[in-house]
């Protein structure tokens, strides 16, 4: 895969999979009607989710990207399938363990926990929604990162084009 095919790959993860997560946390909180203000149940709403995922959610999504793509290369799998399923699997064990870290941050130093408390804000917003929101949202998002990593990958020798 060629340098420009990795940074495709992972603003895909960051920007799409915090997509597919605030979309789910947007609709989880629309569900259980944990808002009552008429814009948060409108495509704003919807908006202001994203905004906040893109921010709070880039270091799980890039650690996400990262791991996923090493994972799925260790068990050789090829089909988006494969990689859905390994996405299924990885995003919410990162969710919690990011969640986790996030919700301990008051034992580490002042600036330790600031700085902490912004890069896991996210994973522990998910948590506290509900972890298994980031099933659906892991495997939507490896599907499209296999679609990507094998758009972007080096031709097979002798295969015909």
């Amino acid at each position: 895969m060629t340098r420009r095919g990795s940074l495709v790959f992972y603003l895909s993860a960051w920007i799409v999979g915090c997509f597919f997560m605030s979309l789910l946390v947007w609709a989880a909180n629309i569900s259980a009607a944990r808002f009552d203000l008429p814009l948060s149940r409108s495509a704003f709403g919807l908006l202001f989710f994203y905004f906040y995922a893109l921010l709070f959610g880039a270091l799980a999504a890039l650690i996400g990207a990262f791991l996923l793509r090493a994972i799925t290369t260790a068990l050789k799998s090829r089909t988006p399938f494969e990689w859905a399923m390994v996405g299924a699997l990885l995003s919410p064990a990162l969710v919690a363990a990011l969640g986790i870290l996030g919700r301990r941050v008051e034992t580490f130093s002042p600036l330790a926990a600031r700085l902490l408390g912004l890069l896991t804000w996210g994973p522990k917003t998910v948590l506290d929604v509900g972890w298994w929101l980031a099933l659906p949202a892991g495997a939507a998002t490896a599907y499209l990162l296999c679609r990507i990593e094998r758009a972007f990958a080096p031709e097979q020798a002798g295969a015909n084009v």
